[in-house]
């Protein structure tokens, strides 16, 4: 297992006051960056997610995240077992091989996503 940054993703602000939604086979986490602007991640489509406190959020000895940022998970233990899973489902299926495992750390807890793909995008303020 190896975590990386995803260089084209806006840093997060230590606080990023986040609210996630799954909705028509995404994942959506609208966040703040470091200047406090709000920004939307999408994650799609999703094979799987979950989200953890902090407080039971552990990672394998030697693996350590990079605070603030979006990773990535190379060589995923989770894919893995979501592959294990869906041979047993489907043993033809093979969407599971572009599947990417992403962490987003989100102050008290962990957003992790297994999805094809992340893009960003500016959130439309409301009128007042």
């Amino acid at each position: 297992m190896t975590i990386v940054h995803l260089q084209n993703i806006p840093r997060l602000h230590t606080t990023p006051l986040a609210s996630v939604q799954v909705k028509d086979s995404q994942v959506i986490a609208d966040v703040d960056d470091e200047q406090e602007k709000r920004f939307r991640l999408v994650f799609k489509p999703y094979q799987a997610m979950r989200m953890m406190t902090a407080d039971c959020y552990s990672l394998p000895e030697g693996v350590t995240l990079i605070p603030n940022t979006v990773m990535e998970v190379l060589n995923s233990s989770w894919i893995v077992e979501l592959i294990r899973s869906l041979k047993q489902v489907d043993e033809t299926a093979t969407f599971m091989g572009k599947a990417r495992h992403f962490i987003v750390p989100l102050q008290d807890d962990f957003l992790e996503v297994v999805a094809w793909g992340i893009t960003t995008s500016d959130l439309i303020e409301p009128e007042k």
